[in-house]
């Protein structure tokens, strides 16, 4: 009895670490997950953060977007530039030329990767605002990593809103 116990602890063991590898070395396809953060569908699991302007978008949004009083383009590389002093950040697609950057950042303990991608579009008056979706890759749930990353890198851009 005892013997058995142990042969199923360590089929346990053996399957939660085989699941752990997949996690990762999980590979990031930019065509999967380097999407248009304006016309996104979100899904029903509460693992995403929206931040949009919501007369702009279908899906409903956590947060409004905030109005910056520069370019599109100056706010993608002030984004980019604090958004790559971040701990365990790749960026996966996109440039900020395009004002449309998609970054994978790993947990820290776990290395679980999530997904993070803006999009900055300018307004005719030279002011501009973004799309932001942040979600997990894996699990149902985030216990609010989404929502707390999106709030420290929109931080940084605190001093160009209106």
């Amino acid at each position: 009895m005892q013997r058995m116990a142990i042969y199923l602890i360590l089929i346990v063991v053996a399957i939660i670490g085989a699941l752990y590898v997949r996690v990762i070395t999980a590979s990031h396809d930019p065509a999967e997950w380097h999407v248009d953060p304006f016309t996104i569908i979100r899904p029903v699991s509460p693992n995403t953060y929206y931040v949009a302007p919501q007369s702009m978008v279908e899906a409903t949004v956590d947060r409004e977007a905030p109005i910056y009083t520069a370019p599109a383009s100056l706010m993608a590389q002030a984004f980019d530039d604090y958004v790559r002093t971040q701990p365990n950040v790749i960026l996966l697609a996109g440039s900020v030329d395009e004002s449309w950057l998609t970054y994978v950042q790993r947990t820290p303990t776990l290395r679980m990767p999530d997904y993070i991608t803006v999009r900055f579009i300018d307004f005719e008056d030279g002011g501009s605002t973004l799309a932001l979706y942040s979600r997990s890759r894996f699990g149902y749930g985030d216990m609010g990593v989404n929502k707390a990353r999106v709030g420290l890198w929109l931080q940084s851009l605190a001093s160009f809103e209106e």
